[in-house]
């Protein structure tokens, strides 16, 4: 199963990182290197630790001698610490009272990419040492492993993720902010990218369906509301709730406006606005408002739902409008009570 169908366990996975990364727990990482039996640092560890082998090189297979002696250690190997007679091993170490809780919590993370989604984040330090080995000689066979234990996979995850937004980090003696936070971070930033990413869901005509629910927002509000849309859409269905990445391709075409306020004012039952100081600058946001502001006009209030992320002053937007408070409620609960609303409503 691919990331995009997993967008609610990456949800649960944030908010439970999000929890731990609250507690400021002691616990450290970092990457241990082993050259053909010399070690880069000497050191005690903490005595609640973890280590796991993360990437090994092992050389060259260009002799007999060569693929006799890989047998031999393939045999003789503890496999668990991963093959004797490698050039270079790559160990992820962590350490800390909170070691035994992250272990449990990145498993389930590293769970997450299938073999496709993973392979370039694992392999991409072995690849560039391969890619080095062939300019130095172009008939050799280098030969590498990459571990595919969950919890391999989401630490090489990490170092991937901080080679792109902190590329001197992955080398650091100790790996910072701490390994809670540093998933939580990583997980926000892989939900981004899967809603970013996402191609257009659908192949019906737009202007012809009629949805259930609506959502108008600024896009700085994007990671909220897509949680909020992945659980409308697990319930509702696909196809009942219109929200803009869904249908890319349709709304890529002149007189988008037009197109837009149609389904706002026309082809939905439920609009959810989500409402904050950045809502009243965007210009599509004004467009969708102006059919919002015509539904309240002609009192069809039971259309329209509020949800807010602060006092921001909007045009048309009163003190005495009911809203649901988005800093108090989670998107998960957010999403069930607009559910709530489609039951009810007329």
């Amino acid at each position: 199963m691919s990331l995009s169908l997993k967008t609610n366990e990456i949800n649960r996975l944030i908010n439970a990182f999000e929890i731990e990364a609250g507690k400021f727990h002691d616990i450290k990482f970092h990457v241990q290197l082993f050259e053909q039996n010399h070690l880069n640092e000497n050191r005690k560890y903490h005595k609640q630790n973890h280590v796991i082998m993360l990437w090994q090189f092992i050389g060259h297979l260009k002799s007999d001698s060569r693929i006799n002696n890989f047998v031999k250690n393939v045999n003789n190997s503890n496999l668990n610490w991963g093959l004797r007679g490698t050039k270079a091993s790559s160990f992820g170490v962590i350490e800390g009272a909170a070691t035994k809780k992250f272990v449990k919590m990145a498993k389930r993370a590293g769970s997450l990419f299938n073999e496709e989604e993973s392979y370039k984040f694992k392999s991409r330090i072995l690849s560039e040492i391969h890619n080095e080995e062939l300019k130095k000689d172009s008939t050799c066979m280098p030969i590498g492993v990459v571990n595919d234990n969950p919890l391999a996979i989401w630490l090489n995850y990490i170092l991937f993720f901080l080679s792109k937004t902190h590329p001197s980090r992955e080398f650091s003696r100790s790996i910072e902010p701490d390994l809670f936070t540093l998933s939580l971070l990583a997980l926000e930033k892989l939900l981004e990218e899967l809603q970013i990413n996402k191609s257009d869901r659908s192949v019906i005509d737009v202007s012809k369906i009629s949805f259930k629910v609506a959502v108008s927002f600024p896009g700085e509000k994007r990671k909220y509301v897509s949680r909020v849309v992945d659980v409308l859409r697990e319930s509702l269905g696909n196809d009942k709730v219109f929200y803009d990445f869904d249908y890319q391709s349709q709304i890529a075409r002149p007189n988008a406006d037009i197109l837009l306020q149609n389904i706002y004012h026309k082809q939905s039952e439920l609009i959810v606005i989500f409402l904050c100081k950045e809502y009243s600058q965007k210009e599509w946001c004004g467009l969708e408002w102006r059919s919002i502001k015509d539904l309240i006009k002609s009192k069809q209030d039971e259309k329209i739902m509020f949800v807010k992320f602060d006092n921001a002053e909007i045009d048309g937007v009163f003190s005495i409008d009911g809203y649901i408070d988005a800093n108090k409620f989670e998107a998960n609960k957010v999403a069930d009570f607009i559910l709530e609303r489609t039951r009810i409503i007329k």
